[in-house]
């Protein structure tokens, strides 16, 4: 490993200096500047991380906590915001990995022993005993749809989101609206209310069988709960979709059995994945700015490092209707 010791023997200065140059002070003279970044450069110098964050007590990395699958199309849109964001802001970015059992280190253990800044939790399960102890902890933390009370967070809205959806399907002329939610969560808890307030609004009734328990990106769930819907005495003429996932491979599996939308039936998705606006019809659905979320997530988290244990922010960002096409117009 080239040290600082070699630039210096090969540019003819001290060690002090070129630390100096290499640590951005300003006092050194240019040409001298240029002589060492150059003979960095040219020798692969790299810096001692280790040493640096034992000296400022920093690390300039932030850690990331996501326990579920990086090809999920929400988070993963998230987790990309924030590497962006953070890469902008001179922060590396390191996914913790799942705790098991065995010996292994819970998530703030590994924080510590990495000296990470802070954290940022964008999916965990709240009542796991290593995520409380991240969240109860001295290093800075800052979560993503995951409520606790303890940390500052940023929320999608997902309860605008739904009412849009479903008001939307109302003023088409729907009347008997459906929902097929997900696992129960923060989530939906908001979509439920959303979807409820809307139909309360126009003097709906929402009978119980016309809300289904569903899972988050499955397909052939969301298809058997479909089929179940289409299948009742008073069937509903648009069902809102648990996310675009399983909307649009959902539709591909009912068009297998002869039931398409919006011929058949109307449905909406939710999350506006890339996949689900290309999809042949456009699917409806409301598009998540995971763009924003993650940014903001990371701009909640550098305050706090900055500035320390402070006042707790929630941040609810919006996103935007998309009316594609399978959601049909029964007005006529």
């Amino acid at each position: 490993m080239v040290t600082m010791k070699d630039i210096a023997q090969k540019c003819g200065v001290s060690v002090s200096t070129v630390s100096r140059v290499l640590s951005g002070n300003d006092l050194i003279s240019p040409d001298t500047s240029r002589l060492v970044m150059e003979a960095a450069e040219e020798m692969g110098y790299m810096p001692d991380m280790t040493a640096r964050t034992l000296k400022t007590n920093r690390s300039d990395m932030i850690g990331i906590v996501y326990d579920m699958k990086l090809t999920h199309p929400f988070f993963s849109g998230v987790i990309d915001a924030i590497r962006t964001r953070a890469e902008e802001a001179g922060f590396d970015v390191l996914l913790l990995s799942r705790v098991k059992h065995g010996g292994r280190m819970g998530y703030t253990e590994m924080a510590l022993s990495r000296r990470m800044d802070g954290i940022i939790v964008v999916y965990a399960r709240v009542e796991n005993e290593n995520v409380r102890k991240l969240m109860n902890g001295s290093i800075p933390v800052v979560s993503v749809d995951v409520y606790d009370g303890k940390t500052s967070v940023v929320f999608s809205d997902y309860r605008e989101g739904t009412r849009q959806l479903t008001e939307y399907a109302v003023s088409l002329g729907h009347r008997r609206v459906a929902l097929i939610h997900g696992e129960m969560g923060y989530a939906t808890k908001e979509r439920l209310a959303g979807f409820r307030e809307v139909m309360a609004a126009h003097g709906l009734e929402v009978p119980p069988e016309m809300i289904r328990a569903g899972v988050f990106n499955h397909p052939e769930e969301c298809a058997a709960e479909t089929e179940k819907l289409l299948a009742l005495p008073e069937a509903p003429t648009c069902i809102l979709m648990p996310d675009d996932y399983s909307a649009i491979n959902a539709l591909r599996i009912l068009r297998e059995r002869g039931i398409s939308a919006p011929g058949d039936f109307s449905c909406a998705g939710y999350s506006g994945i890339l996949p689900s606006l290309t999809f042949g019809p456009q699917l409806t659905t409301f598009r998540q700015n995971t763009k924003a979320i993650g940014r903001t997530a990371v701009e909640l988290l550098l305050e706090t490092i900055q500035e320390g244990p402070g006042k707790l922010r929630e941040v609810t960002v919006r996103g935007q209707l998309i009316p594609g096409e399978t959601v049909a117009d029964l007005r006529a």
